[in-house]
């Protein structure tokens, strides 16, 4: 297998972001539609921004390297496989999720690697990512 070979490969989208984008655009839409620009220059780059940095979260495996990507690239982490000490499929408290990337699953796959750094990549799959890490 060639170690740069993606062997997963996985696009989370926060539905609740996705949602406050949308809402945010409307409102942008419904102000406009009112005469209110001063108000759309507050909230529209917020719907804008949201996506961009915050949604998607992409998650790859390769032979060498796990890579995590939020929004278009704004947050990448990249760790290689042989640096990782443990890995586990975990659940987050609503009010512990100050490490997690996608925040609002809550389901999580917690990586600890080199210098017990702590990474936490929320996923609707989180033991699958845990087994393709593992291996």
């Amino acid at each position: 297998m060639d170690s740069s070979e993606v062997v997963y490969s996985k696009t989370e989208r926060s539905v609740w972001m996705s949602f406050c984008t949308l809402f945010m655009a409307g409102l942008s839409c419904w102000f406009i539609t009112l005469g209110l620009w001063i108000q759309t220059v507050f909230l529209l780059p917020w719907a804008i921004l949201i996506p961009c940095f915050m949604n998607p979260l992409t998650i790859q495996v390769t032979g060498e390297n796990l890579e995590a990507r939020l929004g278009f690239g704004y947050l990448k982490k990249t760790i290689p496989l042989a640096e990782i000490k443990s890995v586990k499929a975990v659940d987050i408290p609503l009010g512990n999720r100050k490490q997690l990337w996608l925040c609002m699953n809550s389901r999580a796959v917690q990586i600890i690697h080199h210098d017990d750094e702590v990474l936490q990549l929320g996923s609707t799959e989180p033991e699958k990512i845990a087994s393709f890490i593992e291996k």
